[in-house]
């Protein structure tokens, strides 16, 4: 992690020419569908919340899910802090359609599952210019679970959140990831995609960005690395801006 710690030094040894301020956003969203590829419904409450101070910026959220019981759900946790290094140094990092380039860390954290999990990744994202104000970034990390009997691996994420205006009463939100991460051991290369499509409910209403109603699809082929077991899950998702 030394690499993060001299971005901060740069940063920090920048003169405060103007006022930082935080800014972020939190949404809450239910989930509710049925595994394609096995019997049973599944329901989950994830809260998300990212946010940035001057040149850090940070991404996270919470799981809450299990069957439509809930009576003893688990709880998944990821954060990734980065440090934009365009907004470190004082000066663009760009090329072609690349706008910026992060130094990123992350953790993932399950409890409630059969065994401890815990995972850290650390690495280089890129973040590339669209039209408008969405966002579309490749994340590439080095990916380390806990455990002796792991060893360390890599992981590649491409992320995109997008708004869809197909008319001024109707518009769409496209957004997901897709997971590639590879074999660690005792474990098998993995890949997950959890694609949404959602309507602008408010917008309808004046008040744009605030509620949507969509779907999520879930896929995860090799789950958490066991060599044949797929899980391909259909959800209806309400997310709601805080």
């Amino acid at each position: 992690m030394s690499w993060l710690l001299l971005s901060w030094l740069g940063l920090v040894g920048l003169p405060a020419t103007a006022q930082v301020i935080y800014q972020g956003g939190t949404n809450v969203q239910f989930l509710y569908g049925r595994n394609l590829k096995q019997s049973g419904d599944l329901a989950t409450v994830t809260l998300e919340h990212f946010g940035g101070y001057g040149a850090l910026e940070h991404f996270g959220f919470a799981d809450l899910f299990n069957d439509v019981s809930l009576q003893s759900p688990s709880l998944y946790l990821e954060w990734y802090p980065k440090v934009s290094l365009s907004r470190a140094f004082g000066r663009e990092i760009k090329s072609g359609p690349l706008s910026d380039v992060a130094l990123a860390g992350g953790i993932n954290v399950l409890f409630g599952g059969s065994e401890d999990f815990f995972v850290y990744t650390a690495g280089p994202a890129f973040r590339f210019r669209i039209p408008g104000s969405g966002l579309l970034q490749l994340e590439t990390y080095y990916y380390k679970q806990h455990g002796g009997q792991y060893h360390g691996t890599y992981q590649f994420t491409p992320s995109w959140d997008i708004v869809l205006p197909v008319a001024v009463k109707a518009r769409f939100r496209f957004r997901g990831f897709m997971d590639f991460i590879g074999d660690r051991g005792p474990g098998r290369t993995q890949y997950l995609t959890q694609p949404q499509l959602f309507y602008d409910l408010g917008n309808a209403w004046g008040k744009p960005n605030k509620i949507f109603l969509g779907t999520e699809w879930r896929y995860w082929k090799n789950v958490a690395g066991n060599a044949g077991l797929e899980e391909s899950i259909l959800q209806a998702n309400l997310l709601l801006n805080l």
